[in-house]
C-alpha cells in the first residue's frame, strides 16, 4: 500500500517533464513578443509624434480641441499640427489686443479648422495676408484668429464666441458657414450626436438646450470610463497611438470612397432643397434666430458681424452635370436653396452676407479644376485642398475690404 502513495507525485513530475518544451516555446514567443514590443515602444517615441485625439470635452460646446497637442494629420490632406495652449488650431495670441491691431475672430466648423493643409495655407491665413497688404490697413495689424472645431454646427460656434472668441476683444466676428451641415447640426431631431448644446423655439423665443451636460450619471460613467482608459491606452503607448491611428486612416479611407459619386460622408444633400417636413423646416428656423443671437452678441462686445457662405463639392464641382444630377435627383432646380435662407436671414437682421458660390463654380469649370479633394482621400470631393483654401481667401478678403467701408 505505502508503494502506491508516490504515483500520483510522479504521474504529475511526468506530465510536466512532457510539457516543458511546450512551456519553453510559449515563455520564448512571449520574451521575444515583448522585446520587440519594448523596441517598437522606443522607436516610435522618437519617431511618431502624438496621436490621442486631438478632441476633449466641453461644457460649453460639448468638445474643443486638446491644447498643446502635437500631431500629424494625414487621412484626408497633410498637415503637421501644434494646437496652442488655449485650444486653438492657431498661433498663440494674447487675450489683450494690442495697440493698432483689427482682429478678426473666424467661427467654423471642419472648414475652418482645416486640419487637411498646413497651417499658413488655410483660408484665414491667406484672409490675414490679403488684408495686411492692403492699403487701408497700412497703419494697422491684422490678426485673424480661429476658433474652428470639426463638427460644430451655428448653435456650437455661438457658444464658442460666447464664452472663448470674447476674450480676445474681436473687431469683426466671421463666421463660416457651410450649408453641407451646419443646418442639421442645429437640429435635436437630425443630428445623431447629442453631446452638444442645442437650441429651440418656446412661444417664438430662442432657448439654449444643454442638457447634454445632466446626462444620467452611470450614462456619463460609463462614456468617460471608456473615453479615459482608451485616451490613457493611447497616450502611454505609442504602439497603441500607431494601431488607432492606423484604425482611424483606414475609416477615413473607407469613408471617403464610400462618398465618391454619392452622397458625401458628414453631408446632407436635404439642405439643398426646400424644408422637406417640420424637422428640416425647424431646423433653418433655429439656425436664422442663432444667426440673429450671434450678431447681436456681436455687437454687444463692440464688434461687426459677417457670414460668409462656404460650398461643398457637388457645388463647384468643374463637371456640370454632377451638379445637374444632384439638382435632378432633389426635383429642384439648383442647388442655392441654402444661399437664399441665409441671404434672408442676413436681409431680416441687418448683417451682410459673403457669397463664395458662383466665383468658384465660374473659375473651376473655366479652369477644369478641383477645389475640394486630395490624392490620398477622394478626388475632387471632401474639404477644401489648397487651391480651394486660397481661392476663398482672396475672395473673402476683397469682399471684406469693401464691406468695412460701409458696415457702421
Amino acid at each position: 500500500m505505502t508503494s502506491d502513495l508516490p504515483q500520483p507525485r510522479t504521474a504529475i513530475v511526468r506530465r510536466l517533464v512532457l510539457c516543458r518544451p511546450w512551456m519553453f516555446r510559449v515563455l520564448a514567443v512571449a520574451i521575444a513578443s515583448t522585446i520587440a514590443l519594448i523596441l517598437a515602444e522606443i522607436a516610435l517615441r522618437l519617431f511618431v509624434s502624438d496621436t490621442r485625439s486631438p478632441y476633449i470635452y466641453d461644457e460649453f460646446t460639448g468638445t474643443r480641441l486638446r491644447p498643446k497637442q502635437r500631431f500629424v494629420f494625414r487621412s484626408e490632406g497633410y498637415s503637421s499640427n501644434v494646437i496652442n495652449s488655449r485650444g486653438l488650431r492657431d498661433r498663440e495670441q494674447s487675450l489683450e489686443k494690442p495697440a493698432g491691431t483689427f482682429r478678426i475672430a473666424i467661427l467654423g466648423d471642419s472648414f475652418s479648422e482645416a486640419f487637411q493643409v498646413s497651417q499658413d495655407k488655410t483660408f484665414w491665413a491667406v484672409l490675414e495676408r490679403e488684408l495686411q497688404a492692403m492699403p487701408e490697413y497700412r497703419d494697422q495689424t491684422v490678426e485673424v484668429i480661429n476658433f474652428g472645431v470639426s463638427g460644430f454646427g451655428t448653435i456650437q460656434e455661438w457658444q464658442m464666441l460666447e464664452h472663448y472668441a470674447r476674450d480676445y476683444s474681436p473687431d469683426l466676428v466671421l463666421l463660416a458657414f457651410l450649408p453641407g451641415n451646419d443646418v442639421r447640426n442645429n437640429s435635436r431631431q437630425l443630428e445623431s450626436d447629442h453631446r452638444r448644446p442645442y437650441a429651440r423655439l418656446h412661444d417664438g423665443e430662442l432657448q439654449l438646450d444643454v442638457s447634454f451636460q445632466d446626462d444620467p450619471m452611470e450614462k456619463r460613467f460609463r462614456e468617460l470610463t471608456w473615453s479615459a482608459c482608451k485616451d490613457q491606452a493611447i497616450r502611454r503607448s505609442r504602439v497603441v497611438h500607431l494601431i488607432y491611428r492606423a484604425l482611424e486612416d483606414w475609416r477615413a479611407r473607407k469613408a471617403n470612397a464610400a462618398s465618391f459619386g454619392a452622397e458625401e460622408g458628414g453631408i446632407d444633400n436635404a439642405v439643398f432643397a426646400p424644408p422637406m417636413n417640420a424637422e428640416w423646416t425647424e431646423a433653418w428656423q433655429i439656425t436664422d434666430r442663432v444667426l440673429d443671437a450671434i450678431q447681436r452678441d456681436s455687437e454687444a462686445m463692440g464688434a461687426k458681424f459677417v457670414v460668409v457662405i462656404l460650398n461643398n463639392s457637388v457645388e463647384v464641382h468643374p463637371d456640370p452635370e454632377v451638379t445637374a444630377s444632384l439638382a435632378v435627383k432633389l426635383g429642384v432646380s439648383d442647388l442655392e436653396e441654402p444661399q437664399r435662407q441665409l441671404i434672408a436671414s442676413g436681409d431680416r437682421y441687418g448683417f451682410p452676407v459673403i457669397r463664395l458660390l458662383q466665383r468658384m463654380r465660374d473659375i473651376a469649370r473655366r479652369d477644369k479644376v478641383c477645389f475640394h479633394g486630395f490624392s490620398n482621400a477622394s478626388p475632387c470631393a471632401g474639404h477644401w485642398n489648397e487651391l480651394g483654401h486660397e481661392t476663398a481667401g482672396k475672395l473673402i478678403a476683397k469682399d471684406l475690404s469693401e464691406l468695412l467701408k460701409v458696415i457702421p
